[in-house]
């Protein structure tokens, strides 16, 4: 946003100087107005001084009244002049009148402004003024003038000198005024990881200053519904367990055993069931803090795990890769994902890429496996929701794997694909910011 407001300014500051420039484009050269009527009356009082001279030294007045700007002398026929402009016919206008003369009266005007633009400091710049009147006895008066011209020269140092210190102090303003915004943004971005962060001070612009306030008031009530809710679970996974643990207690106490063993296998998935169902809804990945791993190692952990177990796992990572995560849950979503490739396709290939900011990290785990039909790859992650296919032949889970999984990498503001590959089998794609 400094970057928008800097520019912006820029702009303002270019069209300001373009719209003088405009204005006052069509002046460069010309002759100060001070400088021409100052041209217009010396030359008129030249050729009223010799019309008036009669039998005086000519030579001697002409030469009194030259200066190092003028100059003036007779000479016996007109000199030769090239076609004059409308500006030329204008200031011979001024002049004839100037002089006493009537408007048809011969005279030659002719201006040359300077060659460039060039800038001396302390330096004027001059145009040349030649002018021919013609006298009484057909001679001519000649005169040559240096009046002192317009010069846009400042234009080329304007630009720089007010940009420049305005650019300094609003670039230190602008990032002062926008180091609350940043602060901000970059709590929101934790906080949609699942992370907490302390409240922001209310600081900066009365618009920023609300949006601070609003988002440390909600901040406030997410923990406190978290909080309400763990509380509540914890309650509710007690009051499951009880009777559990009351049940368990009088199957063991039965004498048959093939009674017993069959009812104590429905005992333990009704405890699994309750467990991973408790898990899920208390969402344990956005309580654990986060930390920066290895997270190549930790993949390449769990892998080794997977295949010491005799299980068809391969996997093709970095040497190291450095993240900020939440391990625990990070790995959970790695352990579910990767035991259903496993279980479901008989193998799991894992290939970890790092990526760049823009695009984040990726996770990919195919298998071998029959795959899932397409208008399931979506629902495959709701709770308790499971495939009734040849990827599934038994009720060997409680559906809750992948979307504890999904869960979990939400958290780390990430998400999961599921695909049909190509040649057979799934492919799973964890996407993770980088």
């Amino acid at each position: 946003m400094s970057g928008q407001l800097i520019g912006l300014l820029l702009l303002g500051i270019v069209t300001a100087h373009l719209i003088v420039i405009s204005l006052d484009g069509g002046s460069a050269g010309n002759i100060l107005p001070d400088a021409r009527n100052n041209a217009i009356e010396s030359i008129a009082t030249a050729y009223r001084a010799i019309e008036a001279c009669g039998d005086c030294d000519v030579e001697a007045l002409l030469a009194a009244m030259g200066s190092s700007n003028s100059s003036y002398r007779l000479v016996p026929d007109a000199p030769a002049v090239p076609e004059i402009d409308e500006s030329e016919a204008k200031l011979a206008a001024d002049l004839a009148a100037s002089a006493g003369l009537p408007p048809t009266a011969e005279i030659h005007v002719n201006v040359e402004a300077p060659a460039t633009d060039t800038y001396l400091p302390g330096r004027r710049r001059y145009a040349t003024l030649d002018a021919a009147l013609r006298l009484s006895d057909d001679r001519w008066l000649q005169a040559s003038l240096r009046p002192v011209v317009r010069s846009q020269w400042w234009l080329r140092f304007s630009v720089p000198v007010s940009v420049l210190p305005v650019l300094l102090v609003v670039s230190l303003f602008a990032r002062r005024i926008l180091r609350p915004t940043k602060a901000l943004a970059a709590a929101a971005e934790r906080v949609s990881r699942g992370e907490r962060v302390e409240p922001l001070p209310v600081i900066g612009p009365s618009e920023l200053r609300e949006a601070t306030a609003a988002f440390n008031t909600m901040q406030q009530r997410l923990s406190r519904f978290i909080a309400d809710r763990t509380t509540m679970l914890a309650a509710i996974g007690h009051d499951f367990r009880t009777p559990l643990a009351s049940l368990r207690l009088q199957v063991e106490l039965l004498d048959d055993e093939a009674v017993r063993e069959p009812m104590r296998r429905k005992l333990d998935e009704m405890r699994d069931m309750i467990d991973a169902t408790l898990h899920f809804a208390r969402n344990d990945s956005v309580r654990e803090p986060t930390e920066v791993i290895d997270l190549a190692a930790m993949v390449e952990g769990i892998c080794k795990e997977r295949s010491s177990l005799g299980q068809a796992v391969s996997w093709n990572l970095p040497t190291a890769l450095p993240y900020r995560c939440r391990p625990i849950a990070l790995a959970r979503a790695l352990c579910n994902l990767i035991g259903n490739a496993v279980h479901y396709g008989h193998s799991a290939r894992v290939r970890l890429t790092p990526g760049d900011r823009t695009q984040g990290l990726s996770i990919v785990i195919d298998d071998d496996g029959p795959g899932i039909p397409e208008e399931l790859l979506e629902r495959v992650f709701e709770p308790f929701f499971r495939v009734e296919s040849a990827r599934c032949q038994e009720a060997c889970s409680t559906g809750l794997g992948l979307a504890i999984a999904r869960s979990c990498i939400t958290a780390h503001g990430g998400e999961i694909r599921l695909e049909n590959r190509d040649g057979g089998g799934l492919r799973a794609t964890i996407l993770l910011p980088a």
